[in-house]
């Protein structure tokens, strides 16, 4: 059929099918910045129309032999070299000549949709191509796999005419999985509001399809008299970012409308519809979205309009006029984003294709022009071939600002986010680098003065994790704190921690100017202490925050000595200082000036010890002073320790001994004992040791003695050892006793007749008692009678040389 016969059926039939046929538009993310450089830089459609992108400007193509009404799909290599192209019923190869065994695909050009061709997993070789019928045939959807591997590089199949869904509307489109590597290929059933979602994945298409039931029917609508028309038409795409799902519905007479979805390239998961009814939707059929896909832009089978409609809020922005050149259809095809960022458009039974030059400005600012690509002869029809957004991986960017609605302290934090899913993120305020408790939103009312940053984490596909900027929030706050100085015994160093206003302290000690510094000290803080802060916005006298604080401090009861001790004799005098748990460390002066630290001090002169005690624990000292009186020892003054003399050769027949001088001192002289005097003199007539004390009025004494030694001429020893002596136990002569005079250092023996030791006494000497030695035992047990044999040697007294005396002992029992 002629195009132009074509369209005289459709104004006859009333069924606006040149322009369904006229309108093809892919829907898929196609931020031209983002997807394949080159995939797809070769487009065929329409009458034999064809452009190419490989220039630096859209150019015609003329050598392609698709003829299609409606759908059309192109792809291309990494190069840009074309590879195939496709109605969905026939594909052609590089050469323009038809794929071996790529007839009856099972597509329809007259389908909106008719074509859809997907790598398969990124493949530049291998492509998952999908057909479409119309709605008046029973083949569905149906798929193939080509393999460019085969026929020499020119492709060839490995399967086709795989039925996929029967009873579809014509629409497919494909979105890619967060993954950047998976599709998913969505499709919308007829006479029901069901998306089949289907993935491909390392396995292949998996054919069992999630479902989602959202949205309008889609169904067959009654018309005038018996006639009725189905909501088949108008194309299904995404946004660029893979997060947004259009659909164009249209019937063949005059109804139409516009529906928007929600759409998660991670689980393939469709919702939230929101749905644009109204004039400018009547006969709805093309759809692209702005490369930041702010805003959407519709074409009408009806109309020679373009309309531009805020996404956010889904309302007509503007309707851009398309020139009319022929009469051959009264609305615009397909719209289409290109590899150039531009938005073109197919104005059906023209040469030439239509531009949006800033498809992102709002408003008539967006370019729209009417003949933007001449295609050298050839004609557009109602379909474009779609585009497969390569999602790019855009780093994430997280800012905060800082709102202020009015009102006291009443602020709030708002983040703004890009390249990051809002369905998958987790939100977490910090304020000074420490998480805010239950700040897990996307905004925050401060309620502290600080540094907030937000840190936004995206768990889909991949973790990614975003720190925002910084931003400085002050409140009207105080916060005080009254913190002990170390060392300072009560003192406090107060910090009002404010922000936002101006500072006022009042309490004990806090005097002007020091009333308005954010930090100051008191001093002589006892007991308990409290101290208000009020901070008040300079602007607004009704804005303030106010709190005390009480700075709390006992001292430790003053040091004591723990001996009551102040005086002693002698010329020094040792004076300690006992720690205690509160006490530890101590510094002395002494009278002359100097200080020495430690516990103990050794006082070397009377006078006054001042005492400094130091608290480790709280800084304090305690002050005290000891007195401190030294009585010297009196010195006595006797002389020589030894005097030699002789009294029977002096006239007056003793000697007088002199203790010294001493003032104040009582006298007591001792000789074995016996008190001989207490005078400063003391006269002596007999040999021997005397010993002399002095002792003052202050209780001090000194003591001396002198040994008086014999000086006459030398005498030998005398000395009788008894013959015998009877140790029978009736208290008589039980001991054997060496009497004599002049002897010194004896040593006595005892043996028995066989010349062993019975008995030995040492350190003997001569008394007037006599010595007492032997009790006649051995070994604890009596001696037999008899006669023993001893050896007695000594030294004289006077007498410069030892003797010996040897005899024979008798024991009687």
């Amino acid at each position: 059929m002629k195009y132009r016969s074509w369209q005289l059926k459709l104004k006859q039939l009333a069924i606006c099918k040149t322009l369904l046929a006229t309108l093809v538009v892919s829907f898929l993310w196609i931020p031209v910045q983002a997807q394949a450089p080159k995939s797809y830089t070769n487009w065929y459609f329409g009458d034999r129309a064809g452009v190419t992108f490989n220039g630096t400007t859209a150019q015609s193509l003329i050598d392609g032999n698709l003829r299609s009404a409606e759908g059309c799909a192109s792809i291309s290599d990494e190069n840009g070299q074309l590879l195939f192209y496709t109605d969905g019923s026939t594909i052609w190869n590089r050469n323009h000549d038809v794929m071996p065994g790529a007839t009856g695909l099972g597509g329809n050009s007259q389908t909106t949709q008719s074509a859809l061709i997907v790598p398969y997993q990124n493949s530049t070789k291998q492509f998952y191509v999908f057909s479409l019928a119309t709605q008046n045939q029973n083949t569905g959807i149906q798929y193939a796999y080509v393999d460019m591997n085969l026929n020499s590089g020119l492709g060839g199949f490995t399967y086709k005419n795989k039925p996929l869904l029967a009873g579809a509307t014509e629409k497919i489109t494909v979105i890619k999985h967060c993954n950047n590597l998976n599709h998913w290929i969505i499709t919308h059933d007829f006479g029901s509001n069901t998306f089949r979602v289907y993935l491909i994945n390392d396995n292949g298409l998996i054919l069992t399809p999630s479902l989602y039931k959202v949205g309008s029917t889609h169904q067959t609508l009654a018309g005038a008299g018996h006639s009725t028309h189905q909501q088949n038409k108008g194309y299904m795409k995404p946004s660029h970012d893979g997060r947004k799902l259009a659909v164009a519905v249209s019937d063949s007479i005059q109804g139409g409308f516009l529906e928007v979805f929600d759409f998660d390239s991670k689980t393939g998961a469709i919702s939230n519809p929101v749905r644009l009814e109204s004039a400018e939707t009547v006969g709805a059929y093309g759809l692209e979205f702005s490369p930041d896909n702010s805003l959407l832009y519709l074409s009408t089978m009806f109309s020679k309009k373009i309309y531009q409609i805020n996404v956010a809020s889904l309302s007509v922005n503007t309707a851009l006029t398309v020139q009319r050149q022929t009469n051959y259809s009264s609305g615009v095809g397909a719209l289409q984003l290109g590899p150039d960022n531009k938005i073109y458009g197919a104005p059906p039974g023209e040469d030439y294709l239509l531009t949006i030059n800033q498809p992102n400005q709002s408003g008539t600012g967006c370019g729209l022009v009417s003949q933007a690509v001449n295609l050298s002869g050839r004609k557009a029809m109602a379909g474009l071939p779609f585009l497969i957004d390569e999602v790019p991986m855009l780093p994430p960017e997280v800012t905060i600002s800082l709102k202020k609605p009015g009102g006291c302290n009443n602020f709030l934090l708002e983040s703004k986010l890009a390249n990051l899913d809002p369905n998958y993120l987790i939100y977490q305020w910090y304020l000074d680098d420490v998480a805010v408790a239950g700040g897990n939103k996307s905004t925050l009312s401060p309620t502290k003065t600080g540094t907030y940053t937000l840190k936004v984490r995206e768990t889909k596909c991949q973790d990614k994790q975003k720190t925002s900027n910084a931003v400085r929030v002050v409140l009207v706050e105080v916060n005080p704190t009254a913190k002990i100085i170390p060392d300072s015994c009560g003192t406090f160093l107060l910090n009002a921690h404010a922000s936002g206003g101006t500072i006022q302290w009042t309490g004990v000690g806090i005097l002007s100017p020091r009333d308005q510094l954010d930090s100051l000290t008191v001093s002589k803080i006892t007991g308990n202490q409290t101290y208000r802060v009020r901070v008040t916005d300079p602007d607004d006298a009704t804005c303030f925050a106010e709190k005390e604080v009480t700075a709390t401090f006992t001292p430790p009861s003053p040091f004591q000595f723990a001996s009551p001790t102040r005086s002693g004799c002698g010329d020094t005098l040792t004076v300690q200082a006992i720690p205690t748990t509160d006490w530890t460390a101590f510094r002395w002066q002494l009278p002359d000036g100097t200080s020495i630290t430690g516990t103990s001090i050794l006082a070397r002169q009377s006078g006054q010890y001042q005492l400094v005690a130091f608290s480790a624990s709280t800084g304090c000292k305690s002050e005290t002073a000891i007195t401190v009186t030294l009585y010297p020892n009196p010195k006595l003054q006797l002389g020589p320790h030894q005097v030699d003399t002789c009294f029977a050769n002096i006239n007056n027949g003793y000697v007088e001994l002199n203790a010294g001088l001493i003032p104040d001192a009582t006298y007591t002289w001792t000789s074995e004992g016996k008190t001989l005097g207490t005078a400063q003199l003391q006269k002596v007539n007999t040999y021997g040791t005397y010993a002399v004390t002095a002792r003052t009025s202050a209780g001090c004494q000194a003591s001396d003695s002198v040994r008086i030694a014999a000086k006459c001429p030398p005498m030998l020893p005398v000395i009788y050892v008894p013959d015998a002596f009877t140790p029978n136990q009736d208290g008589m002569n039980e001991t054997l006793v060496i009497y004599g005079s002049g002897a010194a250092q004896m040593t006595l023996i005892v043996y028995n007749r066989w010349g062993e030791v019975l008995y030995k006494a040492t350190d003997g000497a001569s008394s007037p008692s006599g010595w007492a030695t032997w009790d006649g035992t051995y070994q604890g047990q009596p001696v037999m009678s008899g006669l023993y044999v001893y050896k007695l040697d000594g030294k004289g007294t006077d007498y410069p040389e030892s003797f010996t005396k040897e005899g024979i002992i008798e024991v009687i029992r």
